[in-house]
């Protein structure tokens, strides 16, 4: 099915600024999406659901005396985008004036981003999509022939323009392919798990055929897993669990939730907040890459921003009304309505995961889990999903029922290695960390 591309969304973004303002707004922006996607589920090797979803959208922001008002309708038509600027308009003289309001985000150029569409996701068929999940069923159970897969595999394609009244004319297609699979191993009450997953705006750069097979091996490995005793302890970070631990991090870097006192961060701009071994950068404009954009949520052009550099924090991440409210420079960060990272690039270390390892007397890896550090208070708390003791520095045996905890700021204080191997996905460096000084807790064990 082909497309006439976001173009035609953009005369319809138009619209509804024009009605906006014609309804007295004194500045009005449009956002109008459309798009569709094809998943297929499995549950224990069986076909669980298949879904073909289709959506188009219109989100119009008015202002009025600095209040603002938001209407969104669904569908991409003309009238419904007129009566949704009227809306807003209307929402806007009627809702509390923001003091912290200046404008809107004024035209520039934009970058030129590649790899973010592929024609060929647009045209994948259901038949297509089923069979990136059933191969992987196949691929795990020749690795272990009573391996139970669970997960969903899914394309998709979207089109997005936004308009201001200031004259921001920004379009912006994308497509999408993801495979997401836990595979589960029993051997009478013995349980082994694991969580794989690939991803891709390109069919090019997509390789599901591999995760089932992974995810099994990777699952034998957690069988006869074991409780250790509390104590405080190195960690160490692979490349998933290290992500989601830098992606909190990063999220505390919001200016929004800086300005509302809700961060860690809060004063640490130009200050040390991490080990001089942690830069990281924060990168939009990457081929191919998962998080990356030509322009943010309001249209201001994406760019390339340095966040932490030698463990100094550099900047906070700003839309346009957080950096017009703190006077300073707008980052290209906004998600309409909130702040969020893209592209994390953390630099690399000089040893591999192995010798970090190596090095660790007595301690943990961590494979999966989630330790999003709370922005408001720091504090890190998050179940090991899969993980191992560490042992004169082997991999002994893998753990259960297993917490880990800290501060964050005293976590990134005590942040000790990055390994220079990593897992590469589109737009995405994962290394492994080394953290010093983590509480884990596990009940009585070895």
């Amino acid at each position: 099915m082909t497309q006439a591309g976001p173009e035609d969304l953009l005369a319809i973004a138009d619209a509804a600024c024009r009605a906006a303002m014609r309804a007295g707004a004194d500045f009005a922006d449009a956002s109008v999406e459309r798009g569709r996607s094809m998943s297929v589920a499995v549950e224990k090797n069986a076909l669980k659901s298949s879904d073909t979803r289709g959506w188009a959208s219109i989100s119009v922001r008015a202002f009025s005396a600095g209040a603002t008002g938001w209407a969104s309708v669904s569908g991409t038509g003309l009238v419904a985008a007129r009566g949704a600027g009227r809306k807003a308009a209307e929402l806007a003289r009627a809702a509390e004036s923001d003091p912290g309001f200046v404008d809107l985000v004024h035209p520039a150029a934009y970058p030129d981003v590649a790899g973010l569409f592929d024609p060929r996701l647009v045209e994948v068929t259901a038949v297509e999509v089923a069979g990136w999940i059933t191969g992987n069923i196949d691929g795990a159970r020749g690795v272990v022939d009573d391996a139970l897969v669970t997960g969903t595999a899914r394309a998709s394609w979207w089109e997005w323009a936004l308009a201001n009244n200031l004259g921001v004319a920004v379009t912006q297609p994308g497509t999408s392919a993801t495979v997401n699979l836990q595979v589960v191993i029993r051997r009478g009450d013995d349980v082994g798990s694991y969580h794989e997953w690939d991803a891709a705006r390109s069919l090019a750069q997509f390789a599901p055929g591999a995760v089932g097979p992974a995810a099994a091996t990777e699952a034998l490995r957690y069988l006869d897993s074991r409780r250790m005793k509390t104590g405080t302890l190195p960690v160490v970070f692979g490349p998933s669990a290290a992500a989601a631990f830098l992606q909190g991090v990063c999220a505390a870097a919001s200016a929004e939730e800086v300005q509302r006192n809700r961060s860690f961060l809060v004063g640490k701009k130009e200050a040390r907040i991490a080990a001089e071994c942690l830069t990281l950068v924060d990168d939009p404009l990457i081929a191919g890459g998962l998080s990356s954009a030509v322009s943010d949520g309001d249209g201001f052009p994406h760019v390339r921003v340095p966040l932490v550099k030698e463990g100094v924090l550099q900047t906070y991440l700003h839309n346009h009304y957080t950096a017009n409210k703190s006077g300073e420079r707008n980052t290209g960060h906004s998600t309409r309505g909130g702040i969020a990272c893209t592209n994390i690039i953390p630099s690399l270390g000089v040893r591999t995961a192995s010798q970090i390892i190596a090095e660790v007397t007595d301690g943990v890896y961590v494979a999966l889990a989630q330790p999003h550090p709370d922005t408001a208070s720091g504090q890190m708390s998050a179940l090991v999903d899969a993980g191992f003791r560490i042992k004169n520095g082997q991999l002994t045996y893998p753990l259960k029922n297993t917490m880990i905890a800290g501060l964050a700021p005293e976590l990134l204080l005590g942040l000790d290695a990055i390994s220079s191997d990593y897992r590469a996905e589109p737009g995405r460096v994962l290394p492994t960390l080394r953290l010093q000084g983590v509480r884990v807790a596990s009940g009585e064990g070895a």
